[in-house]
């Protein structure tokens, strides 16, 4: 985030003429995963990409016939290299835990089948893995399969003992169970190096994906090979692999270095255009699990760099930040919308050139889709030592967009689905000496435009409608809350700069309604707050603290928080505290959207020690998760029946407002509501696939 202190001195520093490097970090492809200060103004932020030498090895099922096939999702594993490699039928062990490897005195886990000439096929948990593959060794074992006990890509591991080993793979969970499945066919299968598959010019899976918390910018910037070895310092001849990020970073620092000496006036801004303008392109995703698939702009930025092409070159483009990337950042697009954006080319040489100008797409079905479009000048001239500008136009066609189906609850980690809705690729500026790049990408999200006639609503009789409208390029949902309370919008000379170190997280209102989860009843908590967050993980957690009894003493408290810790999964999961025990139960996802300002928390009624009959106060709490860990805002002392709000709502179809159409919301007075939900002053709507700053509305009844 910009507010990142880390990030800001970064770019502080580069603006006193000092080239900033820095690891781009090492979460995976995961949306909004790259990490601080990397994403810092002007900071290079360098991705990961594999070494020449860099193979797959997959595990080649040669039967029986229904599981048969190659599968290049396999990690290998340092300390039980492949070798030559063995085919075998496999053997299933089960977990296969040697004597005293889980605590002192554990006895060894009894073997499902002996691995004697057999591959071992030993399940992943409880003690090291080389612990494992060496007790399956000494029984016999010609080979070992790990198998993954949960869902996920294949990944390595590091050594934890043991003195004999035998070729082996890491296998998917999917692949794992495939084998246990057909194991008394028998099932045979293939180790070797003759089936590898070369990673040079991939991206590594570990490396971390942009675009940035912030601004939605293009980073990471470039990549560089990032596992070799280093030399241990202090040790005089010591040295040890040295990977990840940080091992790739290096690489780029030196580059950097490079071209400062042989310009040593150059800025930061023009060193880092220089990298990126000609870094390679051609940079791939997976080529044994995706063959041919290239890897997009927020995992690799401009490609993998390229030091003797940026020596060589004598043009520099950038935009108007001195950015040599073109962000056209998150878009809801209820509309068709045109961008326009400025690039600078500089013409280091001694002529007056006349560049080509093309813009490509990564994908091609992108560009079929004709939902962005980009206009660029065919040519732009430019005098010897001189610079010149041209717009870059990208328009959006909604109608074409494909739906979007991100979230940052379930798929807050999936990588994937960001590729299916994002669209990227490269602008080529080019003459008969050069040829250099920049990339582009914009976040397009389709998107509904719900308003509702009016905010204010005088029921008659106890009973009164409201019209919504929809002239967006999606159907709009919504989902109808309880307003319980809201909160004045904090002053934006209140809200923390760049380098502040803190998060605001302003709530607008706070909603809640009875549900049903699986058959179970149960209660939604909506919020909606001033100001989008890329990913709901970061920077807000919300708390909903409840007194069940009316005691004046808080019992439970619902709050959220990251699946598996701080930048495991991207998932937002909602936890449920019995605040008097100091147990706590998660159930549900968070039902969170990417790039959105509104929140659904969900927890079952018998968790609360409620039941839809109960009357509860309740409190809701903004915190800063990310920097400090304060309060930043509050909404307080609500009073709600799940079964008898003061106000009920219906008449708005499942599947939304429609397109170009509108749909009347039916309001209700409910007997004995008032006195149930005091709280209840009206509704909250929550708009799904909404518009920044239209994304909720709070209607007040009476």
């Amino acid at each position: 985030q910009e507010q990142d202190i880390w990030s800001e001195a970064s770019a502080r520093v580069g603006d006193f003429g000092v080239v900033v490097v820095a690891a781009a970090g090492n979460g995976g492809n995961r949306p909004y995963i790259v990490g601080s200060p990397s994403i810092g103004r002007g900071v290079i932020s360098v991705a990961q990409t594999a070494v020449p030498t860099a193979v797959v090895i997959p595990l080649v099922t040669n039967s029986p016939a229904s599981i048969a096939g190659t599968d290049g999702n396999t990690a290998t594993l340092d300390f039980a290299a492949v070798g030559s490699g063995v085919t075998g039928n496999v053997a299933f062990v089960g977990r296969g835990c040697p004597a005293d490897s889980i605590a002192p005195g554990s006895p060894a886990d009894a073997y499902q089948d002996s691995p004697a000439g057999k591959v071992a096929l030993i399940d992943r948990g409880s003690c090291a893995i080389s612990l494992k593959i060496d007790r399956a060794a000494k029984a016999g074992a010609i080979g070992a399969l790990i198998g993954l006990v949960a869902a996920g890509d294949a990944i390595s591991f590091s050594f934890g003992g043991g003195d004999t080993f035998v070729p082996s793979l890491v296998i998917t969970l999917a692949r794992s169970n495939a084998i246990k499945a057909n194991i008394a066919a028998p099932v045979n299968v293939s180790i070797s190096p003759a089936f590898a598959v070369s990673l040079i010019f991939s991206t590594v899976s570990s490396s971390s994906r942009g675009p940035t918390y912030s601004g939605n910018a293009i980073k990471p910037d470039i990549g560089a090979p990032g596992a070799s070895v280093s030399a241990i310092a202090g040790t005089g001849t010591g040295q040890e692999a040295f990977s990840g990020t940080s091992g790739a970073t290096p690489m780029v620092t030196g580059s950097a270095a490079l071209l400062l000496q042989a310009n040593p006036s150059a800025s930061p801004a023009q060193i880092k255009a220089a990298l990126m303008n000609n870094a390679e392109t051609s940079i791939f995703s997976n080529p044994a699990l995706s063959p041919g698939v290239l890897a997009p702009i927020t995992r690799i930025g401009a490609g993998e760099v390229r030091v003797d092409r940026a020596l060589a070159s004598t043009t520099t483009v950038w935009d108007d930040d001195e950015n040599a990337s073109l962000s056209f950042s998150y878009v809801a697009a209820s509309e068709a919308k045109d961008i326009t954006r400025r690039l600078f080319i500089t013409n280091n040489g001694t002529r007056t050139r006349t560049y080509s100008i093309s813009a490509g797409f990564r994908y091609a079905n992108d560009q079929a889709s004709g939902a962005v479009t980009i206009q660029v000048p065919a040519t732009v001239q430019v005098q010897a030592g001189r610079q010149r500008s041209f717009s870059v136009k990208v328009h959006v066609d909604p109608s074409k967009l494909p739906t979007w189906n991100l979230n940052g609850g379930s798929n807050g980690g999936n990588g994937a689905l960001l590729d299916g809705v994002e669209f990227d690729g490269y602008l080529s500026i080019a003459d008969a000496n050069d040829r250099v790049r920049v990339p582009w990408q914009i976040l397009p999200h389709k998107a509904a435009a719900v308003t509702p006639q009016n905010e204010k609503l005088s029921l008659i009789n106890g009973t009164g409608t409201l019209g919504l409208a929809n002239t967006g390029a999606v159907a709009g949902r919504i989902d109808v809350f309880a307003l319980t309370g809201t909160s004045h919008k904090i002053h934006k000379h209140d809200l923390p700069e760049p380098g502040d170190n803190l998060a605001v997280i302003d709530l607008k209102a706070v909603g809640v309604r009875e549900v049903t989860a699986s058959g179970v009843p149960a209660i939604q908590f909506g919020i909606a707050t001033n100001g989008l967050r890329s990913h709901p993980n970061y920077p807000a957690e919300f708390d909903v603290f409840i007194d069940n009894n009316r005691d004046g003493v808080f019992d439970f408290a619902i709050f959220i928080l990251e699946n598996g810790g701080f930048g495991v999964t991207g998932q937002n999961i909602v936890a449920v505290a019995n605040l008097e025990t100091n147990t706590a139960i998660a159930r549900f996802f968070a039902d969170a959207d990417l790039d959105s300002g509104n929140f659904i928390a969900t927890a079952l009624l018998s968790d609360l020690g409620l039941t839809p009959t109960s009357q509860f106060d309740f409190s809701v709490y903004a915190f800063d998760n990310y920097f400090t860990g304060d309060l930043t805002d509050s909404i307080e002392n609500m009073t709600y029946t799940p079964s008898l709000p003061r106000f009920v709502a219906s008449g708005v179809p499942a599947s939304g407002v429609p397109i170009g159409g509108t749909s009347t919301l039916t309001v209700q007075e409910v007997p004995g509501g008032a006195e149930a939900s005091p709280s209840q002053t009206g509704l909250l709507l929550l708009y799904r696939d909404g518009r920044p700053k239209h994304e909720s509305s709070i209607i007040h009844v009476r």
